[in-house]
């Protein structure tokens, strides 16, 4: 039975089918992929900090991965797959780089983590490899989400204050004094402020019934 990515790219864990038996991994036209063994183990312990719900993945599950990545290559389709991923990654980086944001433990920690295993060399898959390089960081990206997920989301947020910021103060984004803490307090503010709206609203219109509000004269 055939097997595809699920390449819905607002899904946190990678959902894949990578049973041995199902993978693809005698496809004929693709006579051998180089995934270097040694560096599983390695693999496997970051994927575990990052997700600790998912079971540990062997060399052939990779191998059916890669296979059905060559796969919709050979249609003249590239991976959205490894193409979004990566660009999820850039946003960990540049979050984690930031002294502004200042990233938080547990996540910190985990982002720390996957950084290192992406600027190794010695990773399961030649990041130069076409078309599946950098596949495996790609996948533990994946399985980072769950956890990263609103992290990332509260640091595009900072981004967008910290630059209307300096718009109104007229000096570049990278010199405004702004960091998490204003940032958390000026969104605290404006969720006080909505609550406190919302109450204004709820008591004008249960302050009495439409017959006393009007007379016909």
């Amino acid at each position: 039975m055939p097997t595809k990515l699920d390449f819905d790219f607002n899904r946190s864990v990678a959902r894949l089918d990578t049973s041995a038996s199902r993978s693809g991994i005698f496809t004929p036209e693709i006579a051998s992929i180089e995934i270097n063994e040694q560096a599983l183990p390695r693999f496997n312990a970051v994927a575990l900090s990052l997700a600790p719900e998912l079971k540990p993945m062997d060399l052939d599950q990779i191998a059916g991965v890669c296979r059905r990545v060559l796969r919709a290559a050979a249609k003249g389709a590239e991976s959205p797959f490894i193409k979004v991923r990566l660009r999820r990654a850039a946003e960990m980086r540049a979050a984690l780089a930031d002294s502004g944001w200042s990233m938080e433990t547990p996540a910190c920690d985990r982002v720390r983590e996957l950084v290192a295993y992406m600027d190794d060399p010695a990773g399961l898959l030649p990041d130069d490899a076409p078309m599946i390089g950098r596949l495996d960081e790609a996948l533990l990206v994946d399985m980072a989400m769950d956890g990263l997920r609103a992290e990332l989301d509260n640091y595009a947020d900072f981004c967008r204050y910290r630059h209307s910021e300096a718009l109104r103060l007229g000096v570049p984004p990278e010199s405004a004094n702004i960091d998490r803490a204003q940032w958390f307090e000026e969104r605290e503010q404006e969720r006080r402020l909505e609550q406190q709206l919302r109450r204004v609203r709820g008591s004008t219109y249960a302050s009495g019934s439409m017959e006393h509000a009007f007379r016909v004269c």
